[in-house]
């Protein structure tokens, strides 16, 4: 009885490193087909190299091996598949020689090609719609694609990735689809990286101080900015309670091995602490509010605002994004204002400045807090709204009144995974390149919120 007791705590002693293993993400082999696109007057010209760029978005992501197809499956179509693979797995099953699904044509040797993959994925336009907007006086055109990811093994639907996509052109209908369908790519990885079968899981190698190694690298697709969440697992009357207990960001990728920081953590990580990707879409969205105290932004001969009244506070309402993924501590970013005194009416015309930048930023981490100087350049238009009929005119093409140039020191506080606090001081100044505005900038400070997408 002692040696039965004895083998089972041995046994038992044994299998308990193997239970607290964590997951470690492998390649998937994936099959896709061309996009699917019955019932629906696309021009076909429009459709360009799409089925190409969306197995491309499959190889840039690192963690497939791809197989592509030229066959096309309608909406209607997809469940049948895999009622189909559903049935390949009963030992009765006698493949024909050939399958229809709506437009597409499998051979029975291709079909048995398509059990061998992991996953195999259908995108299929959902919905079309294309039409000249005579109020804004441009083409538009919204697609929905759905992309069906069907587990070959079972039969058995992996996930679905939804992407909706515009795009708009004053003079082509073409080029309004082509903008549409040229979005779809962007998109479409952030929402395959979303769907938990593909999300990257991975664990830490080793661990000093803030920083951490984990395995993984670009062999799976991992890049710089990307962000992990420290998973900790335990049993609850039996059941798995695993919970984010804290927030790694990416700074270095190696071909095995990247480099990841610890923002912060309520369990201290180390090796085989279990990691998980954070699917984001790259960019951050920062709306702020600034109060530049010096000369106004003044409209030449305005009785509102006379010469004598040119210094005061101008009051500039904002949006910068950062981009993320791909970048660590130096990152390029896109903003646009609106310097509010500047908006003017005449009649029921509305004109309103809006000044766009380009620059970059530093990044320097300190667990949840946050130091980042940032600066930038850029230039303005004015942007014309009838309040009667609705209308908008965009005189971008025609009209820059300013040239101008920003430098700000931002301090952020990290509050939970998605989201910082910040404020921000500096100085920026706008020169008029036309007669109708002055110049206007001085010493800057303000805040706002960021978002992670």
């Amino acid at each position: 009885m002692r040696k039965v007791i004895a083998a089972l705590l041995l046994t038992a002693l044994a299998l308990a490193p193997l239970a607290a293993q964590p997951k470690v993400s492998e390649k998937q082999e994936v099959a896709i087909f061309a996009m699917g696109y019955y019932g629906w007057n696309i021009p076909r010209e429009a459709l360009g190299s799409i089925d190409l760029e969306i197995q491309k978005v499959f190889l840039d992501l690192g963690r497939f091996t791809v197989m592509g197809y030229t066959q096309r499956f309608t909406s209607t179509d997809v469940q049948s598949f895999v009622d189909i693979l559903k049935k390949a797995k009963e030992t009765n099953f006698v493949l024909p020689e050939k399958y229809q699904f709506g437009e597409a044509f499998l051979t029975a040797a291709e079909f048995e090609k398509l059990l061998g993959a992991f996953q195999v994925a259908i995108p299929v336009v959902v919905s079309f719609d294309s039409q000249y907007d005579s109020k804004d006086n441009r083409w538009e055109t919204n697609i929905k694609t759905s992309i069906s990811f069907v587990d070959a093994g079972t039969g058995t639907l992996t996930g679905i990735a939804d992407v909706q996509t515009s795009g708009t052109d004053k003079s082509s209908q073409l080029a309004s689809i082509q903008s549409a369908i040229g979005s779809i790519p962007m998109e479409l990885q952030y929402k395959i990286r979303s769907i938990p079968a593909f999300t990257l899981n991975t664990r830490v190698l080793a661990a000093s101080g803030k920083e951490i190694k984990l395995q993984l690298g670009t062999n799976m697709g991992i890049k710089k900015g990307d962000e992990y969440s420290i998973i900790v697992a335990s049993q609850v009357a039996g059941f798995q309670d695993e919970r984010e207990q804290g927030l790694v960001l990416i700074k270095d990728v190696g071909p095995e091995v990247s480099t990841g920081l610890v923002l912060y953590s309520s369990a201290k990580p180390g090796p085989d602490t279990q990691l998980r990707e954070i699917p984001r879409r790259g960019v951050d969205a920062a709306p702020y509010i600034h109060f530049a105290q010096g000369s106004l932004l003044r409209v030449i001969g305005d009785p509102v605002q006379p010469e004598s009244e040119a210094e005061g506070s101008n009051i500039l309402l904002g949006l910068r994004m950062p981009l993320s993924r791909g970048f660590f501590d130096v990152r390029p970013y896109a903003a646009i204002q609106v310097p509010v005194n500047g908006i003017r009416s005449i009649l029921s015309f509305v004109f309103v400045p809006v000044n766009v930048l380009l620059g970059a930023e530093y990044n320097l981490y300190l667990g949840r807090l946050a130091v980042t100087p940032y600066a930038g350049i850029g230039t303005s238009f004015v942007y014309i709204t009838e309040a009667f009929s609705g209308s908008t005119y965009d005189t971008s093409d025609m009209l820059f009144p300013h040239f101008g140039a920003q430098a700000y020191l931002n301090v952020s506080y990290l509050f939970n995974r998605n989201t910082k606090l910040f404020v921000e001081a500096g100085f920026e100044y706008w020169l008029a390149l036309t007669s109708l505005y002055s110049n206007y900038g001085g010493v800057s400070f303000g805040g706002g919120v960021s978002w992670k997408l």
